[in-house]
Formats: C-alpha cells, sequence, structure tokens
C-alpha cells in the first residue's frame, strides 16, 4: 500500500488563510494597542521617565510591542489555517498576512490622498487651518518617521513569520 506524499510546492498558497489571519491581526492589534501602551506607559513611568521626548520613546516601544504580537496571533492563524487544514507552509502563510496588511495599507493611504486632495480646494469655501504647502522637514520628523516605519516593518515580518511556523505545527498528525 503506497501513499503519495504531496509536495508543499503542489499545494500553492491558501489566500482563505491569510485573509483570515489578516482580519485576526487587525482584531489582535485594537485589542493590544490599549492594553499595551498602558502596560509599557507604567513601566516607563515607573523607571521615572515623565518628559516629552520620553512619551515618543513610549509610544514607539508600545507600537512595536503591538505590532508584533498582533502579527504574532495573525500569522498564527493564517499558519494554523494553512498548515493543519490544508498541510501548507505556515511561515509563507504568515509573511502573506504581513504583506496583505502592507498592500491594503498602501492602498487605503493613496486612496485617502486622492479623496482628501479635492476637499481642501472647495471654492467658495475657506479653511482657517488647513495647510496648503508642508513644511520640507519639520526638525528631522521624516527622518524620524521613515525610522519609525522601518522599525514597525523588522517587527511585523518575523512576527507573521514566527506565528505562521508555530500555527502550522500546532497538533499536526501526519502519518
Amino acid at each position: 500500500m503506497s501513499q503519495r506524499y504531496i509536495r508543499e510546492e503542489e499545494l500553492g498558497t491558501s489566500w482563505t488563510s491569510v485573509v483570515f489571519g489578516w482580519l485576526t491581526a487587525l482584531r489582535a492589534s485594537l485589542i493590544l494597542s490599549a492594553v499595551v501602551g498602558l502596560v509599557v506607559s507604567a513601566i516607563f513611568a515607573t523607571l521615572g521617565f515623565r518628559g516629552g521626548t520620553e512619551a515618543g520613546t513610549t509610544s514607539l516601544v508600545g507600537l512595536l510591542i503591538t505590532f508584533f504580537l498582533s502579527f504574532l496571533v495573525g500569522g498564527y492563524v493564517g499558519g494554523y489555517a494553512a498548515g493543519r487544514m490544508a498541510s501548507r507552509s505556515g511561515a509563507k502563510h504568515g509573511l502573506l498576512v504581513v504583506l496583505l496588511a502592507l498592500i491594503v495599507t498602501i492602498i487605503l493611504a493613496l486612496l485617502g490622498t486622492i479623496v482628501a486632495t479635492p476637499l481642501v480646494n472647495i471654492p467658495g469655501v475657506t479653511f482657517s487651518n488647513v495647510p496648503t504647502t508642508l513644511p520640507e522637514d519639520v526638525l528631522g520628523l521624516g527622518t524620524v518617521l521613515s525610522v519609525w516605519g522601518l522599525l514597525v516593518l523588522i517587527f511585523m515580518f518575523p512576527g507573521g513569520a514566527i506565528g505562521g511556523q508555530r500555527g502550522a505545527k500546532t497538533d499536526r498528525r501526519r502519518p
């Protein structure tokens, strides 16, 4: 009696698992953002950090932990659904959860830019506090946001991959 084992490359990608993982990561980030923010703020307050610059550090640390944990959970769900139900690669599906989140975020940011641009220039209506031009670089804000963005990506992708790998290995019984 011979059994034919299907190779992972033949199975393809379970996009349903990726979408469920992404939705789970969104839910987890909403729940974890408040909890992690409170915990990180309490730790930093206990250590004696109370000034304005420490608030930025506190929010960055909280953001990084939140994204890592939320994509760990989302990758776990994507990897579990793909690995357990369809014998597919969990790490790949965990990474695809993060990639899907990035693509949706970029699309929504572009749509927001397209929709918001005509609203600022409504004929006959003046907005008193809406800037019409953006400053070149306010105190290095562009550099800071670029570094934050890279740090967030550095924490998101390993979270998704680790979660997906762990999810695919959960309760897997194969001959």
